[in-house]
């Protein structure tokens, strides 16, 4: 994915919001360009406004939980505790978020908008190790804030998922399915010079086991192939599921590796059953300049590199015209549409997304094309005729 053309001119979201469960009214998401770039600002918040944002998260963890010591204050967003619920605070008059040189009102901006976003992040995951939120706790919440507050898309979904850009890897959760497109050879695949005579499609799923945010991946029945007559014993013994059977935490990782030719980027996916030490295998392989699982020295920590050649891709699930459709990472809604087939630029499109577990709309309170240009996020119903 591409930060560079999205995050070039972000500028600071200041609002004031009633706490959550004040009201169950829900009116929908409303795109709007702040400033020169587009915010999505969830239901009941109105920008522009003097005040500070306060959001409030009910039941946003689990008890047992230390009673100190889990507040995050990193200027400008204090995250507090009051028992089981998070009270989050965004400091009036400062910037949210910001890239290179920029002004809102007196202020400049200083923050680079990934970067901070991406330590935040990494903040709410190390909530989990020091037993402020319990195993998986940190991906529930990323998700609640990313709904709550009035981001550019492009930033709420770096705190969902993770900058890709900045760590090179993405955590995978039930969100995702992956594709893994296999090339198939000839007969002759043992020579020195291998011929391609087609590929095949496989899609895994993503199962949570509920308790503690690990998942499991297995095949799924379904297999697009596009091949000639290949041995189909030969087939099944090269696509046979490379991932562990028991539940982990998966990490996808695509490198750039040198083949005897030209670069190509292999696909590494790192799990283990807790987070310790598969960060401490993310250190490992990252150490490495070349793509290898052999830089992985721990027991507890597994290291599958996919075949030169290999295309793997991580899918988020959502609805198009009402029927399911699988949108790439960081993908836009006009990147979905043409995916499905449709070369002609629709005369209008709708989006509904998740606020609260229900599904809203999505409206725009101008330019009509700038919900072409919507991240995706998982669960979004896309309409267009």
């Amino acid at each position: 994915m591409c930060a560079k053309s999205v995050a070039a001119a972000i500028l600071v979201v200041t609002a004031a919001l009633l706490p959550v469960g004040c009201s169950r009214a829900v009116h929908g998401y409303l795109l709007s360009r702040q400033g020169g770039t587009e915010v999505l600002i969830p239901p009941g918040v109105k920008l522009p406004a003097k005040g500070a944002l306060e959001v409030t998260l009910p039941h946003a963890r689990k008890a047992p939980f230390p009673q100190t010591g889990c507040e995050i204050d990193r200027d400008p967003i204090v995250m507090q505790w009051r028992g089981d619920a998070a009270y989050i605070r965004v400091q009036p008059d400062s910037a949210l978020l910001g890239f290179g040189e920029g002004s809102l009102g007196q202020q400049r901006l200083s923050l680079d908008p990934l970067q901070y976003i991406n330590e935040f992040r990494g903040d709410l995951v190390a909530l989990e190790s020091n037993g402020c939120l319990h195993p998986g706790g940190s991906q529930a919440l990323a998700a609640q804030i990313a709904e709550r507050l009035p981001f550019p898309p492009f930033i709420a979904y770096l705190l969902r998922f993770g900058a890709f850009d900045l760590n090179q890897f993405i955590d995978l959760t039930p969100d995702f399915r992956l594709r893994v497109v296999y090339p198939v050879y000839s007969e002759e695949s043992g020579s020195q010079t291998k011929e391609i005579k087609g590929v095949e499609t496989v899609f895994y799923k993503i199962v949570s086991d509920q308790k503690d945010g690990r998942v499991r991946i297995s095949q799924t029945p379904h297999r697009d192939s596009s091949q000639d007559s290949v041995a189909t014993e030969k087939l099944a013994k090269q696509i046979a599921s490379p991932f562990p059977r028991s539940f982990a935490y998966y990490r996808l990782f695509l490198k750039k590796g040198i083949s005897s030719k030209e670069p190509v980027t292999l696909a590494i996916v790192l799990s283990s059953e807790d987070r310790k030490h598969l960060d401490d295998a993310t250190k490992q392989l990252n150490s490495d300049t070349e793509a290898s699982c052999r830089t992985i020295v721990s027991s507890s920590a597994t290291c599958v590199i996919f075949p030169p050649l290999t295309g793997m891709n991580a899918e988020i699930r959502v609805k198009a015209n009402g029927k399911d459709a699988y949108a790439e990472i960081g993908a836009r809604v006009d990147q979905l549409i043409h995916e499905l087939g449709s070369d002609d630029i629709p005369r209008s499109v709708q989006v509904r997304r998740l606020f609260d577990k229900r599904l809203v709309p999505i409206r725009v309170d101008a330019d009509e094309k700038a919900i072409a240009a919507l991240i995706l996020m998982p669960g979004d119903v896309v309409s267009y005729r």
